[in-house]
């Protein structure tokens, strides 16, 4: 009996196999095409940041297409430009016959109001927004966030031991924190690597972050200037910037340090950085087998809790206080700086 099944189910499987394979029909579907008149135009990334030098007062824009046989102009709006703070060269992208790729747009920006190290947007669009062409890649809408600012790096000088009278550490060990230096600030063209001899440009970035007093990072960087004995601290400002004919702004005052006060009444502000000063307190006199010149500076400055809207400042206190009471109380830290001397590049 269990033969005769083996052998009705060797009988029955071809039948089926068949049945299944006059089901199948062969065809063929042509692939859809793009319209004759599409262009295809696309920005490559929606979102591009761009970082310019301070002595840089531009940057350039272009367009790419997925149809480039002709030579074509592609409109160009302009969606986000707060203050026309941004100015386009020309209204449209430029393509030449047979080119992908547009003729450069060159942007430029309000020389009298650009501020150091702030993200400035400018939003793009083509084709109204909706893509024309069927196999076009990219995007038809593109923000640009530009920034101005030195290029910064730790590699050069050693790491410091920050003393903070607000932290309660102005008499006790501190929290380490990177000292950075401006590889491109003055840099002289005969020397393009760093030249110590010179002014150097030093910062400690996101104080409050680095000292442990916030968890968000804010723009509260302390950032001087000193001369080529690493002496004669002065704070990175607007007439600094001035007299080596830069047209930026830095902001030295409400520095946010990403900290916040909240009073009873439960309205919670930033709490904020006002730099009063810098000096150096000390300098270890360096010996001929020395590689670094170590420099102890010590900063001033002001905290406060603001309130934007009536511009005012408020004392830092306790939650259970009802009423702010306006005000801001001085502080002091204090750090070393770890200089590698110019005879031991």
């Amino acid at each position: 009996m269990k033969l005769n099944k083996f052998f009705f189910g060797l009988l029955m499987t071809p039948a089926v196999m068949m049945v299944g394979c006059s089901d199948y029909e062969d065809t063929e579907v042509a692939s859809p095409e793009a319209d004759a008149d599409a262009i295809g135009a696309y920005f490559k990334s929606s979102a591009t940041s761009v970082k310019l030098s301070p002595e840089q007062t531009s940057f350039q824009v272009v367009l790419n297409r997925a149809s480039f046989s002709e030579a074509v102009n592609v409109p160009v709006k302009v969606t986000a430009n707060d203050d026309n703070f941004f100015s386009l060269s020309a209204e449209q992208f430029v393509f030449d016959a047979e080119k992908q790729v547009s003729s450069p747009i060159t942007v430029t920006f309000n020389q009298s109001t650009v501020e150091l190290q702030e993200t400035y947007s400018l939003g793009l669009q083509v084709a109204d927004g909706v893509k024309d062409h069927l196999y076009g890649a990219g995007y038809t809408d593109a923000v640009y966030s530009m920034v101005i600012d030195y290029t910064w790096k730790s590699d050069s000088l050693a790491s410091t031991m920050v003393k903070d009278e607000y932290a309660g550490t102005l008499d006790k060990e501190g929290a380490l924190a990177a000292v950075e230096i401006a590889k491109d600030f003055e840099v002289d063209e005969e020397k393009p690597s760093p030249d110590y001899t010179k002014n150097s440009l030093v910062r400690i970035s996101s104080f409050f972050a680095t000292i442990g007093k916030s968890k968000a990072a804010g723009k509260d960087h302390i950032q001087f200037v000193v001369d080529k004995d690493h002496k004669n601290p002065q704070f990175l400002t607007t007439d600094y910037l001035a007299n080596n004919e830069i047209s930026l702004k830095v902001n030295t005052t409400k520095l946010a340090t990403g900290m916040t006060q909240k009073f009873a009444e439960e309205k919670e502000y930033p709490i904020c950085m006002d730099l009063v000063g810098i000096n150096v307190e000390a300098a270890t006199a360096a010996t001929a087998e020395a590689k670094t010149d170590n420099v102890t500076y010590q900063v001033t400055y002001e905290l406060y809790a603001f309130d934007e809207k009536a511009d005012k400042k408020y004392l830092l206190s306790t939650e259970d206080d009802t009423v702010p009471v306006e005000g801001n109380t001085q502080y002091k830290a204090k750090f070393e700086v770890k200089f590698v001397k110019a005879s031991a590049e």
